[in-house]
Formats: structure tokens, C-alpha cells, sequence
């Protein structure tokens, strides 16, 4: 958390903040991808090159003055801390409040060596330090922190990994790394409360360590992989550096989920004991200790420096992050390549609006995409566990009007196993077709399906249902189906995933049948962690299959025809991830009029729903968040 250097009322953001209201009133509108467009660049906000000597840098930084050494966030949560200088005295003196029941504390140890402290000094604050961790990079030179620690680097800067009080630099575990240069963008401002918090990120380039004369990731044999946020809801792993008297500056660690922070384009976790130094700390999903790698989503950083204000009460145990997208990546690659990284759009949380809170929305067992109300425009059509079915009429935008009932709870359609929108009926209106896990007629042996024509904002069965299979067919073997148009014309082609692996197309699908069957998969294992399907149109070329795998891969299919007979090119639109193995529903829908079924929209099994509109056949498209966690 930054030194409390008030810009504007705080008041004022908190009130914003609390009823959802973005207070980034300077962001840039939004492209139609979302992106924004950039600005041209202008002159580096990096620091100058740190031209010192390896032997001066280590020779300043003595045991002593590493231990003396105060955090830049000196009175984050701090009992009775005063402000260093040049830091406002506005918030009282005091202890903080005590964290609510049910917050999990922060675990006390060794720390892990991509993880450690970053010491600089200035005439201002004097000894003074924030946490950073190590990054993979083609120089093995880069090390990640916040843009409020880093606006002073390059002032007798030193990195040392998994940091132990009390020793020298060539005493400690991997010795120490003088910073040569850090990157930052030049529109972000340090203890900022605006819009600009979002950029709360840089990195720096370290020179080799002084007695082996090696880069960072070469003696450490550690790097964490930057990857983007990949939702909001996420389970992370925090590390930091805290400075509190009695724990001997020891490294902490909290596992805790992440949630959004209202307004700004940061994330939010809850844990006790990040007291000041925890600046810059990266937020770690699937960390290996054995590969010493894992995956940076965030860092303590953003609103505030990273945290509430000390008045608050609770600054130790809730800390912010920025999400991490284009802007980090970009900023990376200009680290890498030596090069001044300019300014950077301002863009907020880019979101759209669906009805009701997550802790409904984790209920959503089937999504689906279909003009069903007949205006030209893709909505999106909801089927409960209980048995309710909303429809969300599509405003063409990427967002969505307000909800219609279409069956109350307790109805039939909670025993639906899969279902899927299609023309089955060959006359342009959506049918559906769906795959019964459970017959109340007759009994529960399942393999029953039905085609329901016509349906309408007024009747999700339509016009008529069709039994295209019996109850007790062999159907009951089948787990999830997905419908479009695989061979050209109409949407009337399915494909089906079966319970030992089996995948299969059903050509030509009708009320009176389930058409051709063709064999595209045969008994393949890694089919059976296939957790939910969909069809696109991500290139206009035809029909695309996306598989969302068990351990969260995303996978888009091109080229299935009937005539082939096999599942096509594929490729990877997003990797496997901890944060993405949760998913449970996707649909993709032409939401935004787009002339293709390129938005996908997840929903996760939080309740947080996102959609990413403009995907492509060989990359995801722009994260949008519908439904907050």
C-alpha cells in the first residue's frame, strides 16, 4: 500500500466504490474489441540506468541498513507506525482494527526463491524497500513489482531473493541484483486512487549478481510465467515481505480466493498479517516447488498502493491487485526489448450486465445461444438446476435487456441433462434439442431425447415435441451434445460426447431422427474430461467445436465435416490453468451482431459469468465481465 497522499476525496471513491459505480471517469472508450485505441508513444517514465558499481550497491547495502531498511508502505496496518517523511499524517495514530471472524492469517516462513525483497534509497524516505518476485524473461534479468515502488529504483536499488534479516548481500541465500533500470507506464502516478491505480505493475532489469556473476534466474534456477488475470475469481497464492516487529521480516503466504474490486480494474483478497512491505508481492496460481515456476496473475498493488486506507481499520488483511491483460504484456515486451514503454489506455473493468448476483447465477446448469425472440439479435437462454428457464434478450451489444421467465422452478427441465439450440425442423426458427437424464413418465434408465420446434420468448417447448430417441436407448450412454451447422446449410448437425470417450457428428438431425452418424473420436480417454461443448463460428467458414477440458484447457476444433469424418485443425485458445478448471457452461453466440457466433460466454462455477466477444479460430476474445463474483 502506497503512503497516504489523498488526490481527491475519499469519500467520494468509497461511496462510488460501494455501489458498483466506476471511478475512472478519464478511461478511454473502449474499441470494438474493448482495447481501447492506444495513444502514440512519448518519452520512457522508466527510471535512468543505475550506473553504479556492483562492489558500491553492495557495499551500501549493509546488514545493518537492510534491517534498518523501512517499507514504502510503512503504515499499512502498522500499530502506532508513523508516517515516514513526505507521507501525509492524515490517518490516525493507533492500532488498526482487528480482521472479521472466518479471515484466514497469512503463514509466516522461509519464503520461496522467486519471491524477495527490493531495497532503494532516497533523500526523502531514506532505507526503504517493497517486495518483487522474479519473472521468466529471454535475459533472465526481469524482475516484477509495483509501479509505486518502482518510481524509485534506480536509486542505490538492490533485488535479493528469499531475503533473510540480519545478513549481508553476499550472505543471503542468492546474493543480490542491482538494479540497472525499471519500466513503467509514463501516465501511471504513484498513490494514485484513480484510474491510473489499474497500472500499478512494472518490472525491473537487474544486473548480474555480484560473486557469481550470473543473472537472477540462472542462480536462483526460479521465474514465475506472466500470465494474464485469468478471471476475477481466482485461487491465488500471495507472497510478500511484511515489516512487523517480532516476526523478524519474514516472508508471508496466504491461499485465499480473489473477487473483484468494485470500480476499478483490480482484484481483491482477504488475509490477515499483509502489513506494510507487502507492496508489490505477486499473486501465484500452480506454483511447483520442485520447478520453482508458477504463474503471476497479479501483484499488491492498485488502488491506494494496494490496499484500503489505514483509517479504514483493516488494511492488514485486504489487499489489492491489478488485472493483468494487454497492458502488463505490453510493458513486459518493452522491458525485454529495452524499450520505452509510453503511456497505456485507461480502460476500466470492460463489462457488460446480466440480471442477478453470482451466488444465483452458479446455478445456471445449461446456456445456450438463439434468436429467440425473433428480432434479429442472438439471446441467451438459461435453464436452472431447479428447473426455471430465463431468457435474456440480446441488446446486439454484447449485453442483455431484462429477463422473462419461461418455465418456473420445479419444472420438467431439471432432469435435462444437455441441451442445444439448432434448426432442426428446417424452417429457420431455433429448436431445441435435448438430452434427458431422467424420464418422469417412465422411468430413470435415461437415453430419452426430445426436439422441441418453434420455441418463443412465450414457450420454451415450442410448438411440438418430437421423441427422436426412447427412454432406455443407447443414448443413455451419451453425456453432453452440441448443435450447428457442420455440413452446409442448416443447423442441423450434433455433436455428441459419450460417456467412454466416444465422439460422434449426427448429420441431419430432424423431428423424426437423429440423423447420420459418423465416428470422429474413438474411445479416446482425454474425451472423457471433456467438461462442457459449444459451437461457433470463429473464422465464417463453416462450423467450429469448443471443448473446455478438466484441467481448464480451451480448445477450438476446425473442419469438422460429415464427409471427413474427423475433428479437423486444432488449436489452443486458452492453456490449461488452475483458475479455468472450474468452468461448468459456455455458450457462443453472435451477441454482438457481428455476422458470426463468436462471442463466447462461460459461466463459472462461482457464479462469475465473462464473455469474450470477437473470438477467433486461434485466439479468445475480449474478456468481458457480465456477472460479477
Amino acid at each position: 500500500m502506497t503512503p497516504h497522499r489523498w488526490s481527491r476525496s475519499l469519500a467520494t471513491v468509497l461511496a462510488m466504490a460501494a455501489c458498483g459505480v466506476s471511478a475512472t471517469a478519464a478511461v478511454a472508450a473502449p474499441g470494438p474489441t474493448g482495447s481501447g485505441t492506444a495513444p502514440k508513444p512519448v518519452p520512457s517514465a522508466s527510471a535512468p540506468a543505475h550506473h553504479a558499481t556492483p562492489s558500491a550497491v553492495e557495499k551500501f547495502w549493509t546488514a545493518d541498513r537492510l534491517a534498518a531498511a523501512v517499507p514504502l508502505d510503512a503504515g499499512r496496518g502498522a500499530p502506532g507506525a508513523l508516517p515516514r517523511p513526505g507521507v501525509s499524517r492524515l490517518a490516525p495514530p493507533g492500532p488498526v482494527g482487528t480482521a472479521p471472524k472466518g479471515i484466514p492469517k497469512g503463514v509466516y516462513g522461509d519464503g520461496i526463491p522467486a519471491v524477495g525483497t527490493f531495497f532503494f534509497d532516497t533523500k526523502a524516505t531514506g532505507a526503504t524497500y517493497c517486495s518483487a518476485s522474479i519473472v521468466r524473461s529471454a535475459h533472465r534479468n526481469l524482475v516484477l513489482t509495483a509501479g509505486h515502488c518502482a518510481k524509485h529504483a534506480a536509486e542505490k536499488g538492490i533485488f535479493i531473493p528469499q531475503f533473510r534479516k540480519g545478513k549481508a548481500v553476499k550472505d543471503q541465500p542468492f546474493g543480490g541484483y542491482p538494479v540497472q533500470k525499471a519500466f513503467t507506464y509514463a501516465n501511471y502516478q504513484p498513490n494514485s486512487m484513480r484510474a491510473d491505480s489499474d497500472l500499478d505493475f512494472a518490472f525491473l532489469r537487474v544486473g548480474p549478481e555480484y560473486q557469481r556473476k550470473k543473472q537472477v534466474e540462472e542462480v536462483t534456477g526460479a521465474g514465475l510465467r506472466l500470465r494474464d488475470t485469468p478471471r476475477l475469481a481466482n485461487q491465488v497464492t500471495v507472497h510478500g515481505y511484511p515489516h512487523l516487529s517480532g516476526n523478524g521480516q519474514r516472508a508471508i503466504s496466504c491461499t485465499v480466493p480473489t473477487e473483484r474490486l468494485s470500480g476499478f480494474r483490480q482484484m481483491l483478497m482477504r488475509c490477515s498479517g499483509f502489513y506494510g512491505g507487502v507492496s508489490g508481492g505477486p499473486w501465484v496460481t500452480g506454483y511447483n516447488a520442485k520447478t520453482r515456476t508458477g504463474d503471476v496473475i497479479g501483484n499488491v498493488g492498485g488502488y491506494y498502493g494496494g490496499g484500503p486506507p489505514r483509517s479504514s481499520g483493516h488494511d492488514d488483511w485486504m489487499s489489492y491487485s491489478p488485472v493483468y491483460g494487454q497492458e502488463i504484456q505490453d510493458l513486459y515486451r518493452a522491458a525485454v526489448a529495452d524499450r520505452a514503454p509510453g503511456t497505456a489506455p485507461l480502460r476500466g473493468l470492460y463489462e457488460g450486465k446480466l440480471a442477478g448476483p453470482a451466488s444465483d447465477w452458479k446455478y445456471a446448469t445449461h446456456v445456450m445461444a438463439a434468436d429467440v425472440d425473433a428480432d434479429g439479435r442472438d439471446d441467451l437462454l438459461v435453464i436452472w438446476k431447479d428447473g426455471e428457464a430465463t431468457l435474456y434478450p440480446g441488446d446486439g451489444r454484447g449485453g442483455f435487456g431484462t429477463p422473462r421467465t419461461l418455465a418456473k422452478q420445479q419444472s420438467f427441465w431439471k432432469n435435462a441433462r444437455s441441451v442445444t439450440t439448432g434448426d432442426f425442423t428446417g424452417d429457420g426458427r431455433p429448436d431445441l434439442m435435448v438430452l434427458w437424464a431422467k424420464d418422469d413418465k417412465k422411468d430413470t434408465s435415461t437415453g430419452k431425447v426430445s426436439v422441441y420446434s418453434d420455441i418463443s420468448a412465450a414457450r420454451l417447448t415450442g410448438t411440438k415435441e418430437y421423441v427422436v430417441q426412447q427412454a432406455g436407448s443407447e443414448w443413455k450412454y451419451a453425456t453432453a451434445i452440441t448443435a450447428g451447422a457442420y455440413d452446409p446449410g442448416k443447423a442441423d448437425d450434433v455433436v455428441v460426447r459419450w460417456k467412454d470417450g466416444d465422439v460422434t457428428l449426427h448429420s441431419g438431425v430432424t423431428g423424426g431422427g437423429t440423423g447420420r452418424e459418423r465416428t470422429l473420436v474413438s474411445k479416446d480417454a482425454a474425451w472423457k474430461d471433456a467438461v462442457s461443448l459449444t459451437t461457433a463460428q470463429l473464422s465464417g467458414k463453416g462450423a467450429d467445436l469448443l471443448v473446455r477440458r478438466a484441467d481448464g484447457k480451451l480448445e477450438a476444433f476446425s473442419g469438422i465435416t460429415a464427409t471427413s469424418g474427423r475433428l479437423g485443425a486444432s488449436a489452443v485458445l486458452q492453456p490449461a490453468h488452475p483458475s479455468y478448471t472450474r468452468n461448468s457452461a459456455m455458450a457462443a453466440g453472435d451477441f454482438t451482431t457481428s455476422g458470426r457466433r463468436a462471442d463466447l460466454l462461460v459461466r463459472w462455477t462461482e457464479g462469475e459469468t465473462s464473455l469474450y466477444e470477437g473470438t477467433g479460430p486461434k485466439r479468445i476474445g475480449t474478456w468481458k465481465t457480465m456477472v460479477s463474483p
